[in-house]
């Protein structure tokens, strides 16, 4: 049963400076029997809303007997939280065989889902009821975090992954990343548990073998996850065989899990991919071992839930990153801002993994003022999306979608600017507000769902424009055209703050003159706007010059065809 916990505090200032202890799981039973499987338990838990000021956080988690006494045998379990719609693995155990006990874990490193409200999931692979009771607390400690800003990133994640079966072959894919250009620290934390016994080498459980971690196809450290003291876990004495060590964990004891630092391999601003390899095994003792025969090759070929159960790894693993500015954790992130200068609202995307189709709407419903009705998007140009190769559409509702075309070339991993989108509110200065971005969808390689989130909405900041300029009547001025790229019309707006001749000329980027459209044109004090139809000229760079009595302005043009 999904429970949800609420938690009421004396005050705001209180929760989120103060040392902070939250019960997440409070004697929560976790068995398996009488027609139900209790062996997972979900939780929705309120957590700081903020965690910036506190320094560490803690979680403790503990195991008392139930009515009818423990589980008498060791059994693996975890600990995770959803965030963006993935599971994360904050923790992992071992039961000890039959005992209470109880440890703690340093999550700091996860502080970025670990706020506000999440969706916690504890695990213990018991089929026994009475099973256990299972507490669970996280402990946040007031001050100043040394990394403030850390991007968790799932990699592998396998909780049965078949060991030595070439029946049923291996496949950790290699891992493609972005490494922001402002990462300080970058490292990969590996959680690997052996599990089976009974097999070659007593594999996976109580055989010791020694993977491999590699970047960009290249060898850069040994996994060597081998638990060596066993005998010496505080949780004892216990009943079984829980002094032998073991491939990764001891029973009765939390997992450790262990951080390759990445720093000296990885170059931030660019991909890097890595891989885990495990050490080549083959287990003769398995019933899918055509040549193997009972009593010769092993006691037993065929598994038999006891002592020769199927080796097999849980492996979990997170690429974390820490960074100077805060970032997502999404796979790809979008922001919203204007560029008064070019008269576009700007759209940034910062991805991990290559994009090949993003769409949303931009939200126009928190603007007002007059000449809101005028407002019109037009279809975005430059930026990543450009270079691409795609096309970026804005329907008049703000709808924007953005796609390859023929090469169906993706948007590659990295940051910066997505597209501009030109729109005209420099005619109507008086529209204010927020503008923000909804209804995203981003989409990968053959149209896998990416996760995504978006930055705060933007407040519109006061433009000098046409309008505004009619309060300085001896104030000339040449808005930026629109649009900008265009193909093939552009308007060309100014304003006139007394009688004057105009002249409007447009050049090629070696100087040359191309068209003129005014020439010595008297023309009266006010808005003025000239449309440009360059059908008959070639794409590339093109400059307007106004000249209105002595004063000269210029602007840059984009023709794209």
């Amino acid at each position: 049963m999904k429970k949800i916990l609420i938690f009421i505090f004396a005050s705001i200032s209180t929760f989120i400076n103060a040392d902070t202890t939250v019960t997440a799981l409070n004697n929560v039973h976790h068995y398996f029997g009488s027609g139900t499987n209790n062996r997972t338990v979900y939780e929705t838990v309120r957590l700081p809303s903020e965690n910036h000021n506190f320094a560490q956080i803690f979680m403790h988690f503990s195991l008392s007997c139930p009515n009818g006494g423990c589980d008498p045998w060791d059994r693996k379990a975890s600990i995770s939280v959803n965030h963006l719609n993935e599971w994360f693995e904050i923790g992992r155990y071992v039961t000890p065989y039959g005992i209470e006990c109880g440890w703690t874990l340093d999550v700091s490193d996860y502080r970025s889902i670990l706020k506000g409200e999440i969706n916690l999931r504890s695990f213990i692979d018991t089929w026994v009821q009475p099973g256990w009771l299972v507490t669970i607390e996280f402990e946040f400690l007031s001050g100043l975090p040394e990394h403030p800003n850390i991007i968790i990133r799932n990699m592998w994640n396998n909780s049965y992954l078949v060991y030595g079966d070439p029946t049923n072959p291996i496949n950790i894919d290699q891992i493609t990343e972005y490494i922001p250009q402002d990462a300080e620290e970058t490292f990969l934390r590996i959680t690997t548990t052996g599990h089976g016994q009974g097999n070659t080498d007593n594999a996976a459980e109580f055989s010791q073998k020694i993977h491999e971690i590699r970047l960009n196809d290249f060898f850069i450290y040994e996994h060597d996850f081998w638990r060596n003291n066993c005998q010496s876990n505080p949780c004892s004495p216990q009943n079984g065989t829980w002094q032998y060590n073991r491939a990764g964990f001891c029973p009765g004891d939390k997992v450790v899990p262990q951080d390759f630092n990445l720093s000296n391999f990885v170059a931030p601003g660019f991909t890097t991919s890595l891989s885990y390899v495990l050490e080549n095994y083959f287990n003769e003792c398995s019933p899918n071992n055509p040549t193997c025969v009972n009593g010769v090759t092993c006691s037993s070929c065929d598994y038999n839930n006891t002592g020769h159960t199927e080796p097999y790894y849980f492996i979990g693993s997170h690429l974390i990153i820490y960074t100077e500015n805060n970032h997502s954790n999404a796979d790809a992130f979008l922001s919203i801002s204007e560029d008064t200068l070019s008269g576009s609202i700007s759209i940034n995307l910062e991805n991990y993994v290559p994009v090949y189709g993003i769409q949303f709407d931009i939200d126009l419903s928190n603007l007002y003022g007059t000449g809101l009705n005028q407002i019109q998007l037009e279809n975005g140009f430059s930026g990543r999306a450009e270079e691409s190769g795609w096309t970026v559409s804005v329907s008049p509702s703000g709808r924007v979608v953005a796609i390859s075309q023929d090469s169906a070339e993706p948007i590659p991993a990295g940051e910066g600017l997505l597209t501009k989108i030109p729109w005209n509110r420099h005619y109507y200065p008086d529209v204010q507000g927020k503008l923000s971005i909804e209804n995203i969808f981003v989409s990968g390689y053959f149209g896998a769902e990416l996760s995504y989130e978006s930055g705060a909405s933007y407040e519109l900041e006061t433009i000098l424009t046409a309008d505004k300029l009619n309060q300085f009547p001896d104030q000339h001025k040449l808005l930026p055209c629109y649009p900008n790229p265009f193909n093939p019309y552009t308007k060309i707006p100014f304003f006139i703050a007394q009688n004057e001749n105009v002249n409007l000329e447009i050049f090629n980027l070696n100087g040359k003159k191309e068209e003129t459209l005014l020439v010595n044109a008297m023309m009266k004090p006010g808005n003025h706007e000239i449309i440009w139809k360059a059908s008959d000229h070639s794409s590339g760079t093109y400059f307007v010059k106004l000249s209105i009595g002595q004063m000269v302005y210029t602007e840059k043009l984009m023709l794209l065809k």
